[in-house]
C-alpha cells in the first residue's frame, strides 16, 4: 500500500471514529505549523526524492508525513 493510500485510510478511520465536530481551538492548532531545517545524508535524500517523485508529492510534504507517522507509531503523538 502506498503512503498516500495509508494516509487516506488513516483519515477515513479518524472520520469514522469521530462523532463530535472539533472545537475552534483544535482547528486553529491544527492549522498552525512551524518550519525546521534537517540535514540528511546524500543517500537518504536521494531515496526521499525518488519516493516523493513516485508518490507525486514534494520532498518537504513527504518528509513531514514520514516524521509525523514515525512519531505516531512510536507513541510520541496520538
Amino acid at each position: 500500500m502506498s503512503l498516500l493510500e495509508d494516509l487516506v485510510c488513516e483519515l477515513q478511520h479518524r472520520l469514522d471514529a469521530s462523532s463530535a465536530a472539533p472545537s475552534t481551538g483544535a482547528v486553529a492548532d491544527a492549522a498552525s505549523s512551524e518550519r525546521i531545517n534537517v540535514t540528511l545524508a546524500k543517500g537518504v535524500m536521494d531515496d526521499l526524492k525518488r519516493h516523493a517523485l513516485q508518490e507525486g508529492r514534494s520532498c518537504g510534504n513527504l518528509a513531514s508525513f514520514l516524521i509525523e507517522d514515525g512519531l505516531r507509531r512510536h507513541g510520541v503523538i496520538s
